[in-house]
């Protein structure tokens, strides 16, 4: 995690700890002042008990509430898992929760793919993307919990590996017997499968858990034609957060 965003959560949490000492200070000093304008303790108790009642109905529930943000790490290579395999490569978002309650429910989600002439590719409806360490054939798809006080989860976007002429698969979540609709071999992702061939791609993705949120962002990702079979190769594939080029027509 980048060490800005660790700065964040950490100061967050200072923060939340100091606005509890205050309206303990606030709620403390209501007695003393009911006490001696009035003489009532128990109106004074009242008083200060209603600033405690309402810091913790209202104020408290807000500050402890989870907080999500992303950052972009490098593509993660992965070495090939059998003999005649070739390595492959991840493009990943990391999702942080600097809130100081766990975020539920997390799921990532594709809302839109355009090319790089401002092309929206309507085959793709907005699709659901998998977790790191997740997939079709053995895990299927769960929603994450991301803990409070800086933890992280890593947002599978796409895998890149060598391939014919589709080397960009994008890690989205297809229910069987479902399937995307068919395009032909000169469209930037022919067939069914969610795949693109090698260029430049802007995605629109959003994350979502039961009580926070991150708003849909642009990201721009670049795979060469190109594909290494080994991880000692430098990365075939890139991204950054950028907005497409207005849509053609």
């Amino acid at each position: 995690m980048p060490k800005e965003l660790a700065l964040r959560t950490q100061r967050w949490s200072r923060f939340v700890s100091l606005v509890s000492v205050i309206a303990a200070l606030l709620a403390i000093n209501a007695v003393v002042w009911g006490m001696r304008a009035i003489g009532d303790l128990v109106a004074a108790f009242s008083l200060g008990s209603s600033i405690v009642i309402g810091f913790v109905a209202t104020i408290r529930p807000f500050l402890l509430k989870p907080r999500l943000d992303l950052f972009v790490p490098d593509p993660q290579c992965s070495k090939p898992s059998e003999e005649k395999d070739t390595a492959s490569w991840f493009v990943r978002l990391g999702i942080v929760n600097y809130g100081l309650t766990p975020a539920k429910d997390c799921v990532g989600r594709l809302l839109s793919v355009w090319t790089a002439e401002g092309e929206q590719l309507t085959k793709f409806d907005p699709l659901t993307l998998f977790w790191a360490r997740q997939d079709k054939e053995s895990t299927g798809f769960n929603p994450v919990v991301i803990q409070g006080g800086g933890d992280f989860e890593y947002l599978d976007i796409a895998q890149v590996k060598r391939a014919d002429t589709t080397p960009l698969a994008l890690r989205v979540v297809v229910p069987r017997p479902m399937t995307l609709t068919k395009w032909p071999p000169d469209y930037p992702s022919p067939g069914v499968d969610p795949v693109l061939k090698a260029g430049t791609y802007y995605l629109l993705i959003s994350v979502h858990a039961a009580d926070a949120y991150i708003k849909p962002s642009w990201f721009e990702i670049t795979c060469d034609a190109v594909v290494p079979d080994s991880c000692d190769e430098k990365a075939p594939c890139r991204i950054r957060k950028a907005a497409p080029r207005l849509a053609l027509g």
